[in-house]
């Protein structure tokens, strides 16, 4: 399989990594003059283009738009996140391609199409940042290119399926903001269903406890106990009389009375490093418990290293670095081959 992408949006580049990653022949088009990059966007075009074929064409010129729409014609896969302004300017929909898919802010047609959007607007225009962070305070939002890495997987999976199965499909759109609302879970149900609104919590979630961040003697972890978690924890807490505390007894009287549950799991917890409670309360007692790892400590996760998850890329100039591998692949697992970063085109075209 041979896959042609272009564009600057980050959506594209990920979707295309996805091929690549599953051993498909990725062509990566760059335009031949950009900004000098900054460390934090150099280590952002390792992770998105290793492996990748890479050449720059100036496809704003009409030189460079004919070579590009010769080069569309020869591959399976046309991928974009291009502007739909910048679409137009192409020709897109009598451009060249098998398979042409496009990954806009707001997709192709309708009263925003030609609005300009990112993740963090998106995610602000979809419901998820009036959702996130304190009661009391302003909203949060999520960094990185949250929106633009899930618009990208569901590229892949539409242009992937359409071109295993024979959809007979020769344009697949995706609009990130139709991406935020397909992932909105049950929001929009519940407003439907029974006219909540839902709103921010902080740590906590809504509708089951505790569910929540706590401290410990060396940092944070996070619980997630629905009912049928809630005897292990009571366990673990060493405090049978909570079974029978008319406060917690049912999940609703632990949702009325999180504050005085809070005390006592806290309590418990402050003695305890998070190493330790990961082993009383993953395999002891058996309920979903998390710890807020730091960078340095996911980096050496053993869990990851023993499923061979992180693959060496080979940077010019800088040595060996690790980065994320994939989170698909085939049986057995092996060790992730190590891939040569070749940077930015210099070719023009």
């Amino acid at each position: 399989m041979r896959v042609l992408e272009f564009g600057d949006n980050k959506a594209a580049g990920y979707c295309g990594r996805l091929f690549q990653l599953f051993g498909a022949e990725v062509v990566r088009i760059d335009l031949p003059v950009r900004p000098t990059p900054n460390d934090a966007e150099i280590a952002q075009d390792i992770y998105l283009h290793t492996g990748k074929k890479r050449c720059a064409i100036d496809y704003l010129r009409e030189s460079g738009e004919t070579l590009l729409a010769r080069l569309a014609a020869e591959v399976d896969i046309v991928i974009t996140d291009l502007s739909p302004i910048g679409l137009d300017r192409l020709g897109w929909g009598s451009f060249p391609g098998k398979l042409r898919v496009s990954i806009s802010p707001f997709g192709l047609t309708g009263p925003y199409r030609d609005w300009q959007g990112a993740g963090p607007i998106l995610l602000a225009m979809g419901g998820y940042t009036y959702l996130m962070g304190d009661p009391d305070k302003a909203p949060l939002t999520l960094q990185a290119d949250y929106v633009e890495y899930q618009a990208g997987q569901f590229a892949y999976t539409a242009a992937l399926a359409n071109h295993t199965f024979g959809g007979g499909a020769r344009d697949i759109e995706v609009s990130m903001f139709e991406t935020v609302m397909s992932l909105s879970q049950f929001t929009t149900v519940m407003w439907t269903c029974q006219r909540l609104i839902r709103s921010r919590h902080g740590n906590r979630f809504e509708n089951v406890y505790p569910v929540s961040l706590y401290s410990c003697k060396d940092g944070f972890v996070y619980i997630n106990i629905v009912p049928g978690f809630w005897r292990a924890l009571v366990a673990l807490l060493g405090r049978e009389d909570l079974l029978t505390d008319e406060r917690f007894r049912s999940n609703t009287g632990r949702q009325q009375n999180q504050a005085a549950l809070d005390e006592i799991i806290n309590e418990v917890f402050a003695p305890y490093t998070m190493a330790e409670l990961l082993e009383l309360g993953q395999r002891e007692h058996r309920f979903p418990i998390g710890s807020a790892m730091t960078l340095e400590q996911v980096l050496a996760d053993e869990h990851l290293q023993s499923r061979h998850y992180w693959r060496s890329v080979a940077v010019p100039g800088r040595g060996t670095v690790k980065a994320p591998g994939s989170a698909f692949r085939k049986l057995p697992l092996r060790s992730q081959p190590m891939q040569t970063w070749e940077g930015e085109a210099t070719t023009d075209g």
